[in-house]
């Protein structure tokens, strides 16, 4: 597997590549409008790992606005071309798209409200324009995770993590041989503990599709963390894989255990 840290190496010069095209667009079309309060780069150009594939690559843009009837995204930037999708969608140039996000100055400050997948993707945003020092205020005073708030998220995913893998709940779906569903137990189980991570190593949760992924180069997690994905992740629907599935469970539990108590959150 390509680590995430791999893939930033690996990228550079395309990443370089596709920010010289937004600042371009930043100078030209976001900077002398004074009624776009601010803009950020936003996704994977702004993460780093941004990558013109086969299927091309969308720049995420998103700008600030007073009301979002003040500037007309037609004229700024050209007409939509994927109208069904929630964003305005251009293209640049050959593969390169741009997605551009339009936010009201009110709804910043509500970020904390909004799920969590979203806190993560604004936290990683790059500020692009800031005429007004709105953003940068943002940025500073609305993604802190303090001490308290790593407590009670860690507890809420390990407590639901022993919830779905306690020895009264297996024990229930194996004598009716439910295989399926301790399956499924084990899936939201692995999740809980993708969770629990993030959460310990003070970081926002992101969408599902990155869930695990991000976890593998995380300063706190256990030893065989690796290890353990490969197999909570695999399955085949037979008595001996369900119990040997079960130990790991029991052990990344085990972890967990330790973790919370040496935090003295229990």
């Amino acid at each position: 597997m390509k680590y995430f840290s791999d893939m930033i190496n690996e990228q550079g010069n395309e990443i370089d590549f596709l920010k010289k095209i937004i600042h371009q667009i930043t100078l030209e079309k976001i900077k002398p409008n004074k009624l776009i309060k601010g803009a950020l780069l936003t996704g994977s150009v702004a993460r780093g790992d941004a990558r013109i594939g086969p299927y091309g690559i969308q720049i995420d843009l998103a700008l600030v606005l007073n009301k979002k009837e003040d500037i007309n995204l037609n004229e700024l930037f050209g007409e939509n071309i994927s109208p069904k999708i929630p964003y305005h969608s251009v293209k640049i140039k050959d593969k390169i798209g741009l997605q551009i996000e339009v936010i009201e100055e009110k709804d910043l400050w509500s970020i904390r409200e909004k799920p969590e997948s979203v806190i993560f993707a604004k936290n990683e945003a790059i500020i692009l324009d800031d005429k007004y020092d709105i953003l940068s205020n943002w940025k500073k005073s609305h993604f802190i995770i303090t001490s308290e708030d790593i407590k009670n998220r860690s507890l809420m995913h390990y407590f639901r993590y022993s919830y779905l893998t306690g020895d009264y709940r297996f024990e229930k779906w194996l004598y009716r041989e439910a295989l399926i569903q301790i399956e499924q137990n084990f899936h939201e189980a692995s999740e809980c503990y993708c969770y629990f991570l993030y959460c310990i190593n003070r970081m926002f949760i992101p969408r599902k599709d990155w869930l695990v992924y991000l976890t593998y180069e995380m300063e706190n997690k256990p030893e065989r963390h690796s290890e353990y994905l490969d197999i909570l992740y695999t399955s085949h629907l037979n008595h001996d894989s369900i119990i040997q599935k079960n130990i790991i469970i029991k052990e990344i539990k085990a972890w967990m255990d330790n973790y919370v108590k040496s935090m003295n959150w229990i």
